[in-house]
């Protein structure tokens, strides 16, 4: 029996730690940090529990409530024993990067000290002055540097008037700039003073009857130089950033971190930062309506983000020529993921946008539709990547653009009512457009009426600089398309100009020689997708061979032409 004690000794010392539970319930009478996190003593703040000395297979289950505080996660779990940081099951558990404004605040109107551009101007304008509590951080020590860029009535966002003090609209953050200063403050808006850090509002009634708030601080959630860590179930939202452009939940330089049914709303610039990571997990999370960005993503390998809704973000209106959208990921993301996502209704901006130097990534079974810019746009990337089974419709801007970019593979979409179908056109310097591939996609009326006659076309393809020339560019193909149009015959471009019907094309390029043209009706109606797949749709579709060779995708054996999704949201 002593013979075996040092064996099981050993076994002993290298048996996994118990996994507890610990509780965070700010709200519960007798909530402290001191507690030792038990569901009947529980911790009070989310900080707490993220420097706790946590290990692997622990969970911190959080009650209702809100939490306004930065949360930083500090611990790792181990490959099969995440640490999990949850929100308690049936309980809404919000993290606000904001602050309530109480007042008192004093009506405007009536104020012999200030002059009304005309009587009655600021009837509805009432102005309270922000006390340094608001202002906490060595990056406010300046005066001159404390600014407000964020203000909330009962969760809605006011419009900011006047020039921001961060973003100063230049070629790099350009961003629509409404009014001058106070005297264009109009309802639902806010006008801010740093000279004296005073805030005006204009709302109906007086502000007291609101519950109003401020973004305040810099960062919800960060997760950096971890590994392991699931974070599921909250909602985190307001927050103001440091003068840079910085996400508001951050994931970095991580391995296998998972962050699933979360809600990231209204961030200053951008909603979540996925950076320097690899093997990281979004699942089934909402980001939307933040200022810039739903989803930014740079640098990460082997990612993947999934049946995620990434909509109405863009809402401060930054210039979609240089940053926002649904997802912006930038640069050099090697075989990253978005799948069976909703991006729709971004703001003067794309939808999908992976923009320099990414590799394999692929952009997969998603509907984006209703953008203000592209619906889905691959930019100056040479490593190649897919474009495949999405459907893409109602977009302002072009469905899918491949803007410079090399070895992509964009099959088995269908691209509708957008301002133009797929387009696939070189860029300045060496950032050409070779070896791509437009195969089995269905293209639905991608043109506009305008006094000279239909604009837009179904397809793009660049052949060479010559608009009317020969052929000089041989690398890019475009077959096995089926096309319907409502304003006349399909049309498809060699170069930005001219149109070329689908006959002349076939006989002039030797491309699209299997594709075929037919009537089609299908409806883009209030964000809604419906296509009546006809007889003839079916027939043509059946003898269209699948496409082949597409590295690291499978066509589904059903569905050989288009998404396969004639309908959103289905039945």
């Amino acid at each position: 029996m002593f013979k075996l004690l040092p064996v099981l000794t050993a076994a002993l010392l290298l048996a996994p730690a118990q996994a507890t539970v610990y509780h965070v319930a700010q709200a519960q009478p007798g909530a402290a940090d001191t507690n030792p996190g038990s569901a009947e003593q529980p911790w009070k703040t989310l900080a707490h529990a993220a420097a706790a000395p946590l290990v692997a297979g622990d969970t911190v289950l959080v009650h209702d409530g809100v939490y306004r505080e930065e949360v930083i996660l500090t611990r790792s779990g181990e490959p099969g024993q995440p640490i999990t940081f949850a929100a308690a099951p049936g309980e809404r558990v919000v993290i606000k990067g904001s602050d309530v404004v109480k007042g008192p605040w004093q009506r405007l109107t009536g104020d012999p000290n200030v002059k009304e551009p005309y009587p009655n101007a600021y009837a509805n304008v009432w102005k309270v002055h922000l006390g340094d509590e608001f202002f906490v951080g060595p990056e406010y020590v300046d005066k001159a540097r404390r600014y407000v860029s964020s203000v909330f009535q009962d969760g809605a966002a006011l419009q900011q008037i006047g020039p921001d003090l961060i973003y100063r609209n230049d070629e790099y953050t350009k961003i629509t700039v409404v009014g001058r200063d106070l005297r264009d403050i109009h309802l639902n808006s806010f006008f801010y003073d740093n000279a004296d850090q005073t805030l005006y509002v204009c709302v109906a009634g007086e502000p007291g009857w609101y519950l109003t708030e401020v973004g305040t601080r810099q960062w919800l959630l960060t997760a950096n130089r971890l590994h392991d860590v699931v974070i599921r179930g909250l909602t985190m939202a307001q927050n103001r950033q440091p003068g840079g452009q910085w996400p508001a939940v951050s994931i970095g330089e991580s391995e296998r971190v998972t962050l699933e049914r979360c809600t990231i709303a209204q961030a200053d610039f951008c909603g979540l930062g996925l950076g320097r990571s690899r093997l990281c997990v979004v699942r089934d999370c909402d980001l939307i309506q933040n200022c810039n960005t739903g989803l930014g993503m740079g640098e990460c390998t082997d990612c993947l983000i999934t049946d995620c809704r990434l909509s109405y973000n863009n809402t401060r209106r930054f210039h979609d020529g240089w940053h926002c959208g649904g997802a912006k990921c930038i640069p050099s993301n090697r075989r990253c993921t978005i799948q069976r996502c909703e991006a729709a209704f971004n703001v003067q901006a794309p939808g999908i946008w992976f923009d320099y130097d990414n590799a394999e990534c692929r952009i997969l079974d998603n509907v984006v539709h209703d953008n203000g810019g592209a619906g889905i746009f691959y930019e100056i990337n040479k490593g190649g990547g897919i474009i495949a089974g999405n459907l893409v419709y109602a977009n302002h801007s072009r469905g899918i653009y491949l803007s410079g970019s090399q070895n992509v593979w964009v099959v088995a979409n269908t691209v509708a009512g957008n301002n133009c179908g797929i387009v696939a056109m070189p860029r300045e310097g060496d950032w050409t457009l070779e070896n791509n591939r437009i195969l089995n996609n269905l293209l639905l009326n991608n043109t506009l009426a305008g006094p000279a006659g239909p604009r837009g076309c179904e397809i793009t393809v660049y052949m060479g600089s010559d608009d009317a020339g020969p052929r000089t560019v041989t690398s890019n193909h475009s077959d096995y398309n089926l096309f319907a149009s409502a304003v006349g015959v399909p049309t498809l471009r060699q170069s930005w100009n001219p149109d070329n019907p689908l006959d002349t094309w076939q006989k002039r390029y030797g491309e699209d020689l299997h594709s075929r043209a037919l009537p089609l009706t299908f409806g883009t109606v209030g964000g809604r997708f419906r296509l009546e797949p006809s007889a003839e749709l079916v027939k043509l579709a059946a003898a269209m061979p699948a496409p082949q060779g597409v590295p690291g995708w499978t066509a589904r054996a059903a569905v050989t032409v288009g998404a396969g999704v004639v309908a959103w949201p289905g039945p």
